[in-house]
């Protein structure tokens, strides 16, 4: 195969493909030294604390988090890059929290769904106890009698991109 069909095949740039084909990269990452440790992360030292704000209010957004340690527990550690990393702490920590609120109540949990016209932006909401196909037709049911007919297109936002039906 030439570079350009491997590099099409593989969705890589071609210098990339001729990178690895030279040599110039290894097949395998590195390892580490045996009996060496991985190196402690700054924010583990404040990861009660980050548990402890979680505990108290579960929908605390992590930027405030930070905000808080750097201003009363004197961290000094990046919110989103580096080895103080405290982006990383929240995001392990809150499902732990939030799985005990949910248990704690009763009520289920409550979804939106929101659709906009793109010409008019004329908005539509409305909310639905569960995720599932039947409500996700509902909810467009329901917006297209909102709106008095259907689009000729309709762009959906999901976690991978837009997808346009």
């Amino acid at each position: 195969m030439s570079l350009r069909e491997i590099a099409a095949e593989t969705r890589l740039n071609r210098r990339t493909v001729v990178k690895y084909l030279s040599g110039q990269v290894p097949v395998a990452p590195p390892k580490r030294a045996p009996g060496s440790r991985p190196r402690p992360w700054t924010i583990d030292e404040f990861a009660p604390l980050i548990d402890a704000m979680l505990r108290a209010e579960v929908l605390l957004k992590g930027t405030a988090i930070h905000e808080r340690l750097v201003a009363d527990y004197g961290f000094t550690g990046n919110y989103q890059r580096g080895s103080s990393i405290c982006k990383k702490v929240v995001r392990r920590s809150r499902p732990r929290w939030a799985s005990v609120r949910r248990a704690g109540r009763t009520a289920p949990p409550v979804y939106s769904f929101h659709m906009t016209l793109s010409y008019s932006r004329d908005p539509f909401c409305c909310f639905t106890t569960g995720p599932d196909l039947v409500a996700f037709f509902d909810c467009h049911r329901r917006a297209f009698e909102h709106f008095g007919g259907v689009p000729m297109s309709i762009v959906h936002g999901c976690s991978s991109g837009w997808v346009r039906l």
